[in-house]
């Protein structure tokens, strides 16, 4: 659905300033009173200083009473009285009555004292404010923009008053939803405080905030963030972290944070206003309304519906009160709520409130006003999703009208309302409308999605196409649904996943690069500065949580506000790379005549609804075909009940999908020919002539090994039918060139037979030790009592280290060993910044699945720093020497590496050298999957490194068939091959001898 939250930002309180304006006023009209006033005078003046206006108010009414019998209708005195009582009315929450009175006092001051008298000036302000308040914006417009003229001519262009003017004008036009009026009043009054008051001045701070709100109401995110920080600094240097002007920064950026989807960061910040607001203002202030509405939408998203509805009931209790049923904020509150009803499926309820709020909005902000059009497009949903689809049509038909005119044709809520019609379609069976429509909207919300990335962080990017996986789900769904739409849908829809597919990595790798080659001094020393505190990270996460810094979420803080910083500062950030741009033409151009490509993909089906089926399919392309192909394959769940019948044992599973030499006989329990007809069978029709095939996984489809599968005729793999070349996306394919692929072996660097139990002497005693030097002396690894604690040694990896070292020597070719204690993390990580071509690791690999709640808070046993982490990169990882003192729950030594290489760690490395990292461990390929972004896990890290392919396994396999598999594959790459036919035949040959337990482990990823 495309149910919209908004901050509500048009709320209205009575500042200090106005408070003190008021006493002004009774101070001065008392003093010119007769002495029988004294009573009331000083009666009125007590319960004001006490704040007790509920007590006042009446003493006011008779004050001004009095004084209008003494002085005259016409008298200024009277005036003063006049607004005084606006003030208390307004304090009271009674805005209606304060409009009557503050426009006779107007009316006499503008006729006794002149537009350009402060009484006069200060009553028109407090009028418009309260207009605005009251959500009557077309009242408040003409005074605002009557006040911006009196302010320039009176106090000149560059003034404080003038700024403060723009501001409140604009403030009007953005709620009207006339943004393009309001982006240049606020620009304005920033630069008019930023030269006159400075970058540090909490007025400054209001006027980058207002901006802020402005581009998140107009989709533009990148500018909206860094405004937002800037604005919540000076607030918090100013105020202090427990100030109502604090708070209200909070709750904005928390806003920008819940559209972006990162309900994490969101969430923390909504709560900490609704504490500070309602510590500050009582349960009955509007700001504590808006964020508890705020926190309500959070629980809504994340599907906690009872949560929501109980906070939006109680919001709507508040607004009543306060503010009445026709303001603006109420409106939005009934819209949220009627959301939360539709969610949960009372369809009756969310009707009525979503009419209710469409009536008010019409009446109180026009027909041409955002927050209409909003309701009209979620009714639409609900109407959609009862099946009354010509109500539906014509709601969403003015919905996109509205927005197309309000907000243009760029806007994401465009895009939402355009998406949602779209869908409607496709439910009708109108699917050339549908078509047509999807289309526009993919085109409006990827370049929307290129234009938010340059201001999140590596993970926010990766969490932020998730949030927006409708775009990639709609669009599949579409050709699921309908096969025959035209060979250009099926063409934007492989570019589609050409985009998105690893787009988080890509992008990020590509900025990382040309951030370490930047000449610009303030880049680098920001990137350093960003570096020094991912190394400190990686350091605390190694440690037991209750050992951590006490200020690590700061620290954490200030490391993504860093990287988001050299986001702005570097143009290669900002600008999209080379792969972004790429289309399906550009890798069928690059394709051979007999090779294919293949992008698989997973999607959520939507079918008149969305369902809960996960469907996995393939995108194919060929050399001469006018467009791709697209072809359904299976369902998840068929795919994982078949996974989940093979077992739990490791070895098992892979002997019950992949044939051993018994292969004729069929072993009992054979599994291989089911996983075969629901993953690639559904293939071999179209690729008749092909041999070679270019492949990018999906979803559970990453830990297939494809060499292995075997097919309908007896005895016979994919391995014997295809050269199959596994890629992060296939849009790689298209950045192949002749002369990447014929690199010779020069160089390499080997890491194998790691001393894994080392006491606390010896890893002090590698804290002398220089980075680089290789420590020749042999250390016998004495086994743990439980396997559990200690990972055992692999004295096969020393034979498999000395044969490939031997290999390089006797072709001539340098090679660099690190072996028992050598083979350490600290000598890992001193490769960065001048990596070998080759890097090959041979040790225990790691992958950790997420741990459930129940695990997470018994929080112990080994590993367990790295078991319970939330990022996956912190669960997967490289055992090196001394690896077993962390693991077993010590606390490492203090300047000494803890030998646990996380993929977390191997992200921050510069290996942009090495063409070839081979993981000759178990279960490097393996990591989280999220969404299109692929494997979070060391084939991630590698990746983010900078390197260019990479060997990495899908389970354990013995040492002695891994070093005969490396060595016969460095073997054919010296010999003149280029490393995937290297590789290939590597397999080939030890298809040979062995069952695919034994060799189709590995993978070679490009």
């Amino acid at each position: 659905m495309a149910a919209l939250k908004r901050l509500g930002n048009l709320l209205f309180f009575v500042t200090m300033k106005a408070k003190l304006l008021i006493v002004f006023f009774i101070v001065f009209s008392f003093s010119s009173a007769a002495q029988d006033w004294k009573v009331l005078s000083d009666s009125l003046i007590y319960y004001y200083s006490q704040k007790d206006f509920d007590k006042a108010l009446p003493w006011a009414e008779k004050a001004t009473v009095a004084t209008k019998e003494k002085f005259g209708v016409e008298d200024p005195v009277y005036a003063s009285y006049l607004t005084m009582l606006a003030g208390l009315y307004i304090s009271t929450q009674q805005h209606s009555k304060a409009i009557p009175v503050l426009s006779e006092s107007l009316s006499i001051y503008k006729k006794n004292v002149g537009e350009n008298h402060k009484n006069f000036i200060q009553t028109l302000n407090l009028l418009a404010a309260t207009y605005s308040g009251m959500g009557q914006n077309n009242k408040a417009e003409p005074l605002f923009i009557q006040l911006t003229a009196i302010y320039k001519n009176k106090y000149g262009g560059e003034s404080n008053e003038y700024a403060a003017s723009l501001n409140k004008l604009g403030k009007v036009y953005e709620e009207m939803g006339q943004y393009a009026m309001a982006e240049p009043l606020f620009i304005g009054a920033a630069a008019i405080r930023k030269k006159i008051q400075g970058e540090k001045d909490p007025d400054y701070a209001t006027s980058l905030n207002n901006l802020a709100l402005l581009y998140k109401s107009m989709g533009e995110y990148a500018k909206a963030e860094p405004l937002l920080m800037k604005a919540l600094t000076i607030r918090k240097e100013k105020f202090g972290e427990n100030s109502f002007e604090y708070a209200n920064s909070s709750n904005n950026l928390a806003s920008l944070y819940e559209t972006l989807g990162q309900y994490g960061k969101a969430e923390p910040l909504y709560i900490q206003a609704v504490n500070i607001f309602k510590e500050k203002a009582g349960g009955n202030n509007p700001d504590y309304a808006t964020s508890l509405s705020n926190l309500a939408q959070i629980y809504q998203s994340t599907g906690e519906f009872t949560k929501a509805e109980e906070l939006l009931t109680r919001v709507l209790q508040i607004q009543k009160k306060i503010l009445g049923q026709d303001h603006p904020a109420y409106f939005i509150t009934l819209n949220n709520l009627a959301g939360n009803y539709l969610f949960t499926g009372q369809y009756k309820k969310a009707e009525q409130l979503y009419l209710e709020a469409i009536e008010s909005e019409k009446r109180i902000l026009g027909e041409k006003h955002p927050d209409y059009a909003r309701s009209f497009n979620d009714l639409a949903y609900l109407y959609r999703r009862e099946e009354k689809y010509k109500e539906a049509e014509a709601l969403y038909i003015q919905a996109i009208a509205i927005f197309k005119e309000m907000l243009g044709e760029k806007h994401p809520e465009y895009a939402a309302a355009l998406n949602n019609l779209a869908v409607l379609y496709e439910s009708m069976g109108q699917y050339d409308k549908a078509e047509k429509i999807l289309s526009q909207t993919k085109t409006i919300e990827t370049n929307n999605l290129l234009n938010v990335f340059s201001v999140l962080s590596e993970k926010e990017k990766a969490d932020y196409i998730i949030q927006q996986s409708s775009l990639n789900n709609t669009a599949n769904s579409f050709l699921y649904n309908y096969a025959e739409a035209s060979p250009s849908f099926y063409a934007a829809n492989y570019d589609l996943q050409l985009l998105i597919k690893g787009l988080s990595l890509s992008d990020t790798k590509n900025a990382m690069d040309a951030v370490r080659n930047s000449s610009d001094t303030t880049v680098r020393q920001l990137f350093a500065r960003w570096q020094h505190n991912k190394i400190v990270l990686a350091k605390q996460y190694s440690l037991p949580v209750a050992s951590r810094r006490d200020d690590l979420a700061g620290l954490e803080e200030q490391t993504e506000q860093a990287e988001k910083e050299l986001n702005h500062l570097s143009a290669a950030f900002r600008n999209q790379q080379q792969s972004t741009g790429i289309t399906w033409n550009d890798v069928q151009k690059n394709l051979q005549a007999d090779e294919a490509a293949i992008e698989f993909v997973s999607f959520k089906l939507y079918h008149k609804d969305w369902t809960d089926s996960i469907i996995y399919a393939a995108y194919l392309v060929r050399k001469n075909d006018p467009a791709p192909l697209f072809i359904f394959l299976t369902e998840e769940n068929r795919l994982q009940q078949l996974i989940n019948s093979a077992g739990k044992n490791q070895a098992v599973l892979v002997k019950r999908f992949y044939p051993g030499a018994e292969i004729k006989n069929k072993q009992t329990g054979f599994l291989g020919d089911s996983l075969y007809k629901l993953i690639w069978q559904p293939l071999e029709p179209y690729l008749n002539g092909i041999k070679k095939i270019s492949y990018s996984p999906a979803g559970k489809l990453y830990s297939i090994a494809f060499n292995a599968l075997t097919t309908t005729d007896s005895g016979v793999l994919l391995i014997d039918k295809y050269k199959l070349a596994q890629y992060t996306s296939t849009r790689q394919v298209a950045l192949r060139t002749k002369n990447s692929e014929a690199i010779k072996p020069q160089a390499i660097t080997l890491f194998g037979n790691a001393s894994f139990t080392m006491d606390s002497l010896q890893l002090i005693k590698q804290k002398r030790k220089q980075p680089g030097e290789v420590i020749a002396s042999v250390y016998t690894v004495q086994k743990a009592s439980n396997d559990n604690v200690a990972w055992r040694s692999l004295p096969g990896t020393a034979e498999e280290i000395n044969k490939i070292k031997q290999l390089f020597a006797g072709n001539k070719i340098n090679s660099k060993s690190f072996i028992q204690t050598s083979a350490s993390e600290d000598n890992l990580k001193a490769l960065s910044g001048h990596s070998p071509q080759v890097l090959h690791i041979a040790t225990h690999g790691f992958f950790l699945p997420e741990a459930d709640k129940k695990k997470k808070e018994r929080g112990a046993g080994p590993g367990s720093t790295y078991t319970l982490a939330n990022d996956p990169l912190l669960r997967s990882g490289l055992m090196l020497a001394g690896c077993n003192y962390a693991w077993s729950g010590k606390i490492p030594i203090d300047g000494v590496e803890d030998g646990i290489a996380t993929a977390y760690e191997i992200c921050q490395l510069n290996l942009s050298n090495t063409e070839l990292v081979v993981l000759s461990a178990c279960e490097t390929a393996l990591g989280d999957i999220k969404g299109s972004e692929g494997v979070f896990g060391l084939q991630r890290a590698f990746k983010m490194a900078g390197i260019k392919k990479m060997i990495v396994s899908l389970w354990r396999v013995p040492d002695k068939e891994t070093a005969e598999l490396m060595t016969t594959f460095y073997t054919y790459w010296m010999k003149g091959k280029i490393i995937s036919d290297a590789f290939a035949q590597a397999q080939a040959d030890m298809r040979k001898k062995y069952a695919p337990f034994y060799w189709a482990a590995f993978v070679l990823v490009e």
